[in-house]
């Protein structure tokens, strides 16, 4: 499983257990056009994507925990290709059974996909996302205030609600000839306003406070804190999730997320699917900027 997975991990599971709770919950006959509740997202960062399904109308064909009457597909609408999910199941945290569908493929930025989950009588739950597409970057000079304070500014463009996740990556010296290089990733979520600040016309601006991350690159690389680590660059991830997916007010808490109703794409069904990519960009500073933030330059000892 990939590292983005991993990250939206708990996210997922906190979710796939509430749909759990859904099939004893659903009353057939009250919503007898809904047929499946689902919960997944189309990831470009991985090429295996994972969409929880629960059967709601049990009565149709009650085959037990390890069988479920239903057959996925994606279909990208930029192709017309179609993709068969495969059915696997597994045991949940809270030591429920429920199934999981994997689809081996790597989603397209900009392409949208269609999702049917389908009976064998012919009855379909549908939804569809469109990948998020990376948008254009500005990368301002660092700023300093003092002889080792430097921040940054990066500003992205056409992005009109909060990222889900901020990562920035310093890339230093490697220990050893096997490995040259080390990329320290710092989580810009846990801080008041890290993840950055909407500006004026759909721009989203992440200050990088480069003199205070010093600190913390040591501490992930295990080293002092007063260490200058060779830095040979920086760069920065936005997890961005699709138009459909805004949590209100524009935080990703999973105690919200779970409510019925906070999320419904899904025709003929309940629950949710959508798609998340990762922006990208990475830069040099010169030598000067990167000596005053406590760096040491490359070729400098």
């Amino acid at each position: 499983m990939s590292k983005m997975k991993n990250i939206f991990g708990a996210f997922f599971i906190a979710v796939a257990i509430f749909a759990t709770g859904c099939e004893d919950q659903v009353n057939p006959f009250i919503d007898e056009d809904r047929f499946f509740s689902v919960f997944g997202f189309l990831d470009t960062a991985t090429d295996t994507q994972y969409l929880r399904v629960v059967a709601l109308r049990k009565e149709f064909a009650d085959t037990g925990a390890a069988e479920i009457d239903a057959r996925v597909f994606t279909t990208e609408r930029e192709t017309g290709r179609t993709v068969e999910w495969r059915d696997s199941v597994i045991t949940f945290r809270d030591a429920s059974v429920g199934h999981v569908f994997l689809g081996d493929f790597r989603p397209v930025p900009g392409w949208t996909y269609d999702l049917v989950v389908e009976r064998s009588d012919g009855i379909r739950t549908e939804a569809h996302t469109t990948i998020p597409v990376r948008t254009d970057v500005d990368v301002e000079a660092p700023v300093f205030s003092g002889p080792q304070i430097a921040f940054q500014r990066v500003t992205w463009s056409d992005i009109d609600a909060p990222p889900f996740r901020v990562e920035l990556w310093y890339r230093v010296a490697g220990t050893s000839p096997r490995e040259p290089f080390r990329d320290a990733v710092i989580v810009y979520p846990d801080e008041g306003t890290r993840l950055g600040q909407p500006l004026a016309d759909e721009k989203w601006q992440v200050v990088v406070s480069l003199s205070a991350d010093r600190e913390k690159v040591n501490k992930v690389l295990g080293a002092s804190s007063s260490a200058s680590p060779q830095l040979f660059g920086v760069g920065m991830r936005l997890t961005m999730s699709d138009e459909q997916w805004r949590p209100p007010d524009g935080i990703f808490d999973e105690e919200v997320l779970v409510q019925p109703g906070t999320f419904s794409n899904v025709e003929r069904g309940f629950g949710f699917f959508g798609s998340v990519n990762q922006f990208t960009v990475e830069w040099v500073l010169s030598p000067e900027a990167t000596e005053r933030t406590g760096f040491k330059a490359p070729g400098k000892r």
